[in-house]
């Protein structure tokens, strides 16, 4: 399948688990819903709505390895396609640091050093990588698949489809086997070594790029995408009977794989979907920017005391729609005036050093000698261009060896 084809319905369900990120967060730190309902029930709610941040990180970890591979072009050197992804992630996360330091405050000389960065991650304290802009940890395991990417995908495309599915079952028996064993382990260090740490959070990224090229080559098999996202719901559900860490993304690793493989079938095969219209586009654009900029706003709303502890259903509908309206604002100001701009300079940037090379080496090269009127090479073979008519005049034997002598060079 072409590697170029787009996958608007990826795009767009990149916007619901930004969305899924923010209810979380939004509920988790300052909510206490007045719920009409038993006690049981309200705490089951509770608990499906304060998980879905994990499975809302789940599914961008494995969507990147997909589109990674996805997109990737064999001909694009290592160094291109790092600066490729710097460009893409480091002016919107440096953005959005320097403005937490100004509304979060308290930055350390090691907050600082590992968030701007992007190496927070990698220390096992919650004071560093959850500090600052408490999303941005998973920009540090992000650039820490951008460094693996290429020798992964160097090794994975050696696979058959076999192969391929052993390495894609492989990859969910580790995450559900090392969260299993973190269930007795403090909550810090489960949190860290089961959530955070880059290397452990790689085997979602591998699955991406495992999927993908069983999709590409057409030996994927796996549910459509009603049936993946009907999938999605119990697997959430099953989170409430099972201790941390292995609710927060191992019971639902597989539907968020399924997920990603069927929407990514239904583009290929021309099917619109609800996540493929362009509202749903645009927002799955903006998602990067929403999701770097959501947790900021609720901080700014909470200071400001508009954003309560506690709130009944209409004061919480309000405060949500207000935090959600301004968080939108200030992602499409992040995207269309910094990540947009940034990303072209820097990649303009980029090219024109081998521009300039380019032109060095046809400026070195000696002269040849052309007719006037020449054809474009790309529009026509070059075997089917007659040959330039010279003037009808006598010639003689002398000039013929000649000519074609001038013909050959």
């Amino acid at each position: 399948m072409d590697r170029n084809s787009r996958l608007p319905s990826l795009t767009g369900l990149r916007w619901v688990a930004a969305f899924i990120v923010f209810g979380q967060h939004l509920l988790e730190q300052y909510y206490n819903p007045q719920l009409v309902a038993p006690k049981p029930v309200r705490s089951a709610v509770w608990a499906l709505l304060a998980h879905g941040g994990g499975l809302g990180v789940s599914f961008f970890f494995v969507l990147s390895g997909f589109v990674l591979a996805w997109s990737f072009h064999p001909g694009m050197s290592v160094p291109a396609f790092w600066w490729r992804r710097f460009s893409k992630i480091y002016p919107a996360a440096l953005v959005t640091t320097v403005a937490a330091i100004f509304i979060i405050g308290g930055a350390g000389p090691l907050q600082l050093a590992t968030h701007l960065t992007l190496t927070q991650s990698w220390l096992p304290r919650r004071d560093v990588y959850a500090g600052l802009n408490i999303v941005s940890w998973s920009l540090s395991c992000e650039v820490f698949f951008y460094l693996c990417f290429p020798l992964l995908l160097a090794g994975l495309r050696r696979l058959g489809p076999a192969g391929l599915w052993a390495i894609a079952v492989m990859m969910v028996e580790c995450v559900a086997a090392l969260s299993t064993n973190l269930v007795h382990a403090s909550r810090e260090t489960a949190a860290w070594v089961g959530y955070v740490l880059p290397p452990v959070r790689m085997a979602e990224f591998t699955l991406g790029v495992t999927v993908a090229l069983l999709v590409r080559s057409g030996a994927w098999r796996g549910p459509g995408l009603r049936w993946s996202l009907a999938m999605v719901p119990p697997a959430m559900a099953a989170g409430l009977f099972v201790p941390y860490p292995v609710y927060e993304h191992t019971l639902t690793l597989v539907p968020v794989t399924c997920v990603v493989a069927a929407a990514a079938r239904a583009d290929l095969l021309g099917r619109r979907t609800l996540w493929s219209r362009p509202v749903m586009v645009y927002l799955g654009e903006l998602s990067f920017a929403f999701y770097l900029v959501h947790f900021l706003m609720i901080v700014v709303f909470e200071r400001t005391g508009l954003l309560p502890h506690r709130a009944g259903p209409a004061q919480a509908l309000v405060a949500t729609v207000s935090v959600l309206w301004f968080s939108l604002i200030a992602a499409m100001l992040l995207y269309h005036g910094v990540e947009l701009p940034f990303l072209r300079m820097m990649r303009r940037t980029a090219a024109a050093p081998a521009r300039g090379r380019h032109r060095l080496a046809l400026t070195s090269a000696p002269a040849v000698p052309r007719p006037r009127r020449e054809l474009p090479v790309h529009s026509v073979p070059a075997h089917s261009v007659p040959a330039p008519r010279s003037p009808a005049r006598p010639r003689s034997p002398a000039a013929k060896p000649r000519s074609r002598a001038r013909h050959a060079l």
